[in-house]
């Protein structure tokens, strides 16, 4: 029998994972006790009716179904706040904007002429002024919005600005004609080729679409030269291509954008959880560790409840993600500790290559990590953790 897939799920354990790592109020409280209640008490009606139990769910949800039934809301104490609690930071949509967003991304999909790009950007700025006014009139912050109507703001107020949008233009009309055969060689993709440049969790992905195939890249490969165009064209089957492309998105020029995209979309840290806290983590890491000189990098929660995965460093975007499976009462300190500092040491000593090939677990690394203090007692409550992520409990040792 397959798995049983429930929609959102997950998304609304990680909301009330966030909720409980800031001040509450009383009623907040109560709300997400009976939040929790109703939520516990859908799933298990699911699972019955479908003849089924914990064991059939995916692993994701059934880790956001333990988190949510483990939690012990009797101690959480109610504190006063300064502002409303009631909306709940990322929920926010904003109505109409990605019809908005995907139609201007379609109308530069393919070259265009000076005239079109001239009423393109008039529209891109006033919409972007617009939605401005909006999120100041009614009191909203970037935080409050969903993933996609964060990304959609940052996109046109970077694009409101004519030159960037010039060097949009600019890098469609150079990367059409050499990403077009290599990309479209991947059987089931369909001439023409489309190119978007905008927020994505990948450097490039294709999507199948009524009018060709779509290939949705990083927006900062708008500074992309033809020769890093035949890179990324190339970097599938190119290990030495593969290599170059990396280290271009690396550059100055690169992550000037990604910086500035990154601060338009409003992306914010998210460093308290409801056990635990990354920013002390990083402290003690860092100070024990680094001599305190370590710039500390972006942190975050994953949004999801991992069960093998329990960090990552992004050198892009110079972010350490840590799992939420690891904010839980039953994980000590120290293991959360060991993660941080496992991912700040890709971030001191970077990326290695070797035959064309990311060189990240290097003998050097593997001698640093040892250096970590409780470094025998941390792989094995890892590796005991990760076993029991894939049993129908965790966080039980």
């Amino acid at each position: 029998m397959g798995k049983l897939y429930i929609r959102g799920f997950v998304k609304s354990a990680d909301r009330v994972r966030r909720d409980l790592s800031r001040p509450l109020s009383a009623d907040r409280k109560e709300e997400l006790r009976r939040f929790v209640a109703e939520s516990l008490r859908q799933v298990d009606g699911i699972l019955a009716s479908h003849g089924t139990k914990l064991e059939g769910l995916p692993a994701p949800t059934r880790r956001a179904y333990q988190f949510l039934r483990d939690l012990d809301l009797d101690s959480v104490k109610p504190q006063p706040v300064n502002e409303p609690d009631s909306q709940v930071p990322g929920t926010v949509s904003l109505v109409g904007l990605k019809s908005f967003w995907d139609r201007i991304l379609n109308q530069l999909a393919q070259p265009v002429p000076e005239k079109t790009a001239h009423t393109l950007h008039r529209s891109i700025r006033s919409t972007s002024e617009n939605l401005e006014r909006h999120l100041s009139n009614n009191g909203l912050r970037p935080g409050d919005l969903t993933t996609q109507s964060r990304a959609a703001r940052g996109w046109l107020a970077f694009f409101s600005q004519r030159q960037n949008l010039d060097a949009y233009v600019a890098a469609v009309n150079r990367g059409t004609p050499i990403l077009e055969g290599p990309l479209l060689s991947v059987q089931g993709f369909s001439p023409p080729l489309l190119l978007e440049f905008r927020p994505t969790a990948d450097p490039c992905e294709l999507r199948k679409s009524r009018d060709g195939t779509r290939a949705i890249l990083e927006t900062p490969m708008i500074t992309f030269s033809e020769t890093r165009f035949h890179w990324l064209a190339t970097a599938r089957s190119d290990r030495e291509a593969r290599q170059r492309l990396f280290e271009a998105r690396l550059g100055d020029d690169y992550q000037n954008i990604q910086a500035e995209m990154e601060a338009l979309c409003g992306v914010e840290e998210r460093t308290a959880g409801v056990h635990h806290d990354l920013r002390a983590s990083f402290d003690r890491a860092n100070g024990r560790y680094f001599g305190g000189e370590l710039a500390r990098p972006r942190l975050t929660w994953s949004r999801t409840f991992t069960g093998r995965k329990f960090g990552h460093y992004d050198p892009i975007r110079d972010t350490v993600m840590i799992s939420s499976t690891l904010d839980h009462a039953d994980v000590p300190a120290f293991v959360v500790d060991f993660v941080m500092y496992h991912e700040l040491l890709h971030k001191k000593l970077g990326v290695g290559w070797r035959n064309g090939r990311q060189a990240i677990h290097t003998p050097e690394f593997k001698a640093e990590e040892r250096r970590f203090e409780q470094y025998a007692e941390a792989e094995a409550a890892i590796k005991q953790l990760a076993r029991c992520t894939a049993q129908p409990r965790y966080g039980q040792r």
